[in-house]
């Protein structure tokens, strides 16, 4: 098994850092017009984000297959990852702000 295979066969477990994203800026959008509709609903868009985050991402946390799983995708991808729930939560968060009247 060579190195390239060796990759692949880490990342087929993992989502891909497009997927990511594209997830994050989905759910940070919901999230955000949910609170815009009714503020309450920044409580259950923040758990949802939280969830999918740890879902998905839990196996970077994990102390025994964590660091291996760091150096086989990089840095990045740990850096990327955490930026795109940070943007999830942003988005979701800055539905709180007031509503401007006209």
């Amino acid at each position: 098994m060579n190195l390239i295979t060796a990759a692949r066969a880490v990342m087929d477990n993992e989502p891909t850092l497009l997927t990511i994203w594209g997830a994050a800026i989905v759910l940070g959008l919901v999230g955000y017009w949910a609170t815009r509709f009714r503020r309450w609903l920044v409580l259950p868009a923040l758990a949802i984000i939280a969830f999918v985050a740890w879902s998905q991402l839990g196996k970077l946390a994990d102390p025994v297959a964590g660091p291996a799983l760091i150096q086989q995708v990089g840095r990045g991808y740990l850096i990327q990852a955490c930026a795109a729930v940070a943007l999830a939560v942003i988005l979701a968060v800055l539905g709180l702000a007031p509503k401007r009247t006209a």
